[in-house]
């Protein structure tokens, strides 16, 4: 009903006021399935999505109000981006930084210049590693852009019951999303424009699509297992996946990784899925970063330029077990 609702609104929308392109703000808007759903309809040429669109956005709002009251100009306005720098609005810590937080805590740690950092995450992903990617200025909204994110293998059918049970300690059923090159994007996915905050759902392309038998004989949580497509871990049971676009203006380090994936297996599909586990907020500091990491099954942590291997990690110890005070969703 909520995406009738929406579809029939955008379709007055357009037929009052005849504009080509639709922005939404609102808790609604968050709805990644409706918004796919206007997408789909064509009901305009382009569809845009405030990435903190509920309540917390009313922040933005305050600040656009303020600085436009004070004179501030648009210069945004018809270059065919928006303003938003990629929704990286949060906090950042710069390499100096990082390297006090694990010099002073005895961390093993490796540093490395970007792209030898990419190139070497890159291949860890290809061979079935789970990184965490801790980078730049942290996301502004519900979802993990590529900044605070922890990243696996969209090809393995494995990735997603692998990250679901070790790393969010949730339910092996629920889904992840994919993130991927831009110019890319429609090779595996039927989206006709970018989608860059993660909040339009589309279907897999058929191209890339493999058929699943009908009289398999699988039913219920079986029927998850079956690789519905070349990147199984970010392809839901009916084809669709919520998808992030990646372009180098709005997010280089995370561009550059995608690049180097790509260079590694051919894709540039990565599953994305936020630094955290259940019932916790993303991580902000490099402290909270290196805990979550140790308190999973994250093989690697890229932090800024170091790059951190689980297995040279001194031996974890806490006093409780954190996953007895978080239930269950």
């Amino acid at each position: 009903m909520t995406e009738e609702a929406v579809l029939k609104l955008a379709r007055t929308a357009r037929e009052l006021t005849g504009e080509a392109r639709l922005c939404m703000a609102g808790g609604v808007a968050l709805n990644c399935v409706a918004n796919g759903k206007v997408v789909a309809d064509s009901i305009f040429d382009d569809l845009w999505v405030q990435p903190a669109a509920g309540d917390a956005g009313g922040a933005l709002g305050a600040a656009l109000a303020v600085a436009m009251d004070r004179g501030s100009g648009r210069a945004h306005v018809g270059t065919g981006r928006d303003a938003m720098s990629g929704a990286l609005l949060g906090p950042a810590y710069d390499d100096d930084r990082i390297a006090e937080y694990l010099t002073a805590g005895g961390i093993p740690h490796r540093r490395l210049e970007p792209a030898a950092l990419a190139a070497e995450v890159a291949k860890a992903i290809a061979a079935g590693k789970v990184v965490g990617w801790f980078q730049g200025r942290m996301e502004f909204g519900p979802r993990a852009l590529g900044a605070r994110s922890i990243l696996g293998d969209a090809r393995d059918p494995r990735t997603q019951s692998v990250m679901n049970l070790k790393i969010k300690f949730r339910e092996s059923f629920r889904p992840f999303a994919p993130s991927v090159l831009a110019d890319e994007a429609k090779d595996f996915f039927d989206l006709p424009q970018d989608s860059p905050y993660m909040l339009v759902v589309a279907p897999v392309a058929e191209a890339a699509r493999r058929t699943v038998a009908a009289d398999s004989g699988l039913t219920g949580l079986d029927l998850l297992k079956v690789p519905r497509s070349v990147i199984p871990a970010v392809t839901h049971v009916d084809y669709s996946a919520r998808v992030q676009t990646v372009r180098e203006r709005d997010n280089p380090a995370y561009h550059q990784l995608l690049l180097a994936l790509k260079e590694e297996t051919g894709s540039s599909v990565v599953v994305n899925t936020s630094f955290n586990v259940r019932g916790e907020p993303i991580v902000n500091t490099p402290h909270e970063a290196y805990t979550c990491f140790m308190r999973t099954d994250i093989d690697l942590l890229a932090i800024g330029g170091f790059l951190l291997s689980k297995a040279d990690q001194p031996e974890w110890k806490e006093e409780l077990d954190w996953r007895t005070e978080v239930p269950l969703d």
